[in-house]
């Protein structure tokens, strides 16, 4: 068995544990399974992880370094608050996609086993997410592209739930029912929710 890098190493059992949690479940997520699955001993887990929570926390930290690193490219190629809006929907539900629903998977994971430490976890990586989008919605009010009565706080919620709604089912119906093929769709409900009228020039 060749030895590699701590950080490389570690990044293989985290990458396998989303792996056995969005295919095989909570319960298969064990440390004999993750061991066997990565060709290593169980104290090798142990030299890098001191639990099964520490592994999911460790999911979540890698999750969110990934989402943020990929929703941070619309932000910076566009000006336009509500363009960069439009590309991040599309971005996160690519990534829902790619990821097979990851966050879903990891969020009923910590609501079954009760998990406060990792649902905190959670709930943070929500509220940095909804508060990027708060800040663009605002900047987007400012320039006077949505209408005077929309809460920011509120249309931030809407827009995560749109997305997290569509991962969810995606992972309810098997990996199935896209939610790429729902972005259109989704977007074009969002947008006209808190556009300002501009007289038909909609940004579609």
């Amino acid at each position: 068995m060749n030895k590699k890098p701590t950080a490389q190493r570690k990044v293989e059992i985290i990458t396998t544990a989303g792996e056995i949690l969005i295919s095989e479940g909570l319960n298969n997520l064990t440390i004999k399974n993750l061991a066997f699955k990565n060709g290593i001993s169980e104290s090798a887990i142990y030299r890098h992880f001191k639990d099964k929570q520490d592994i999911l926390l460790g999911l979540v930290d890698q999750f969110e370094e990934d989402l943020f690193r990929a929703i941070d490219i619309p932000m910076k190629k566009q000006d336009n608050s509500i363009i960069q809006l439009k590309e991040i929907m599309q971005t996160h539900m690519g990534f829902a996609q790619e990821r097979k629903s990851l966050l879903y998977a990891i969020t009923s994971a910590a609501i079954h086993i009760k998990d406060d430490v990792l649902r905190n976890k959670v709930l943070d990586v929500t509220d940095r997410y909804i508060s990027r989008i708060s800040q663009i919605l605002i900047r987007a009010k400012k320039d006077k592209l949505l209408r005077e009565d929309i809460d920011v706080v509120a249309a931030s919620f809407a827009f995560w739930g749109l997305i997290r709604s569509s991962s969810a089912h995606y992972a309810l119906t098997n990996f199935t029912v896209s939610p790429v093929n729902k972005f259109k769709t989704l977007w074009n409900i969002y947008l006209h929710g808190i556009e300002k009228n501009n007289g038909g020039a909609s940004i579609c």
